[in-house]
């Protein structure tokens, strides 16, 4: 990544929603930040959002130049979560870890985190499985705090 581009990705805004239907505390809040601040930091993601797994927006980061629906990008993680799951679990009878969607141009790539979603995107097709590395390792110590509920 040249530099001008790693220095955009350092100066993303995160927003972090509270509502009554997600569930979450100031707590949950603490524990959630420095999970995005990793990612942000740590890949060539232009767009991260943190979703329930029913699509409710919890977190969102995009650099200043990447110009995307933060609310479209969460029901987006929703839907291909949803059909990853029905898919992988027809087919192998196991639960869902991640899905990766690669064009031309760019890739999404959302990661199971309990009962909790991460979803990225990115033109920069060289951070590819830089940004899958550190998902994968975001996702568990989130699902550690978010286990699926029973």
């Amino acid at each position: 990544m040249k530099p001008s581009e790693r220095d955009q990705v350092l100066v993303i805004k995160t927003t972090f929603k509270l509502g009554e239907g997600i569930g979450l505390t100031g707590h949950d809040i603490e524990l959630l930040e420095p999970e995005i601040a990793f990612i942000t930091e740590n890949t060539g993601v232009e767009a991260v959002a943190l979703t329930t797994t029913e699509g409710f927006q919890i977190a969102f980061a995009t650099v200043p130049s990447y110009h995307l629906d933060s609310d479209a990008f969460s029901g987006l993680a929703s839907a291909l979560t949803m059909t990853g799951r029905l898919t992988i679990m027809s087919v192998f009878q196991k639960e869902l870890d991640e899905i990766i969607v690669r064009a031309e141009n760019g890739y999404i790539v959302v990661s199971s985190a309990g009962r909790l979603v991460l979803v990225g995107a990115s033109r920069l097709i060289s951070s590819l499985m830089q940004t899958v590395r550190i998902f994968r390792q975001a996702a568990t110590r989130i699902a550690q705090n978010f286990p699926m509920r029973a």
